[in-house]
């Protein structure tokens, strides 16, 4: 449900801020935000030759972390209805999740080899909405937020012939497209301080055709992530 969420909120956002008074208190707000997560991936290759095909899915985990300037609009619509437009920047670290491809040994010339996989996310460009209820005056105000990243990030599979011993290794920069929703609390203290937490998706699957075989890849990844943004003086 979360890929029909987010572009959901993303609407809802878009027409309030459309549809805002013109006495609408609105606020121009830039954070910075070190976010740290921890990310599930599922890397799947089919192989299909010789009229049959083989598939394998395995699993792998592990910490992320990025640093991300952000940009938006706030303002308050429908008396203490709170609507926010923003655009983000990820620079994320270089930590990558690694796994390793079972292999399918049946004796077929489309059985899957063993070898070893990773994702690494590099940079990326995002965009969400939010909708929160806080006091008209009030310094603190909570929210709900969704969204949607695109990443630039690498992609690489690999495998060793079980019969020659050779290894090699496929490696590709792709674009990720992760959708999140979540929850956040903004604190309008001397500094600004936003915190949030959110959880995302997404589904990455291209098509290699080389001689007498095609292979499909895919990459499914959920996060879960925590930002404690700052930003400058009110």
């Amino acid at each position: 449900m979360i890929r029909f969420a987010a572009p959901t909120t993303l609407v809802i956002g878009l027409a309030l801020l459309a549809a805002r008074p013109a006495a609408a208190q609105s606020e121009v707000l830039f954070r910075l935000a070190p976010e740290a997560g921890w990310l599930s991936a599922e890397h799947s290759k089919r192989v299909t030759a010789g009229g049959g095909s083989s598939e394998s899915a395995t699993t792998a985990s592990g910490a992320t972390l990025s640093l991300n300037p952000s940009l938006g609009l706030r303002t308050r619509v429908l008396g203490g209805l709170l609507a926010g437009l923003e655009f983000e920047g990820v620079l994320a670290g270089r930590g990558k999740i690694e796994g390793t491809i079972e292999p399918t040994p049946n004796g077929e010339p489309h059985d899957v080899w063993p070898g070893e996989w990773d994702l690494r996310d590099r940079f990326g460009l995002g965009t969400s909405v939010l909708l929160g209820i806080g006091p008209e005056a009030g310094s603190t105000h909570g929210y709900v937020f969704g969204g949607i990243r695109r990443m630039w990030s690498e992609f690489a599979t690999g495998g060793v012939d079980p019969a020659t011993g050779e290894a090699g290794e496929r490696r590709e920069q792709r674009a990720r497209w992760p959708t999140s929703i979540g929850i956040g609390l903004t604190l309008n203290r001397q500094w600004l301080v936003d915190l949030r937490l959110a959880y995302s998706r997404s589904l990455t699957e291209w098509t290699v055709e080389i001689p007498d075989v095609l292979l499909d890849y895919g990459y499914s990844a959920s996060a879960v992530t925590l930002s404690v943004g700052i930003g400058p003086p009110r």
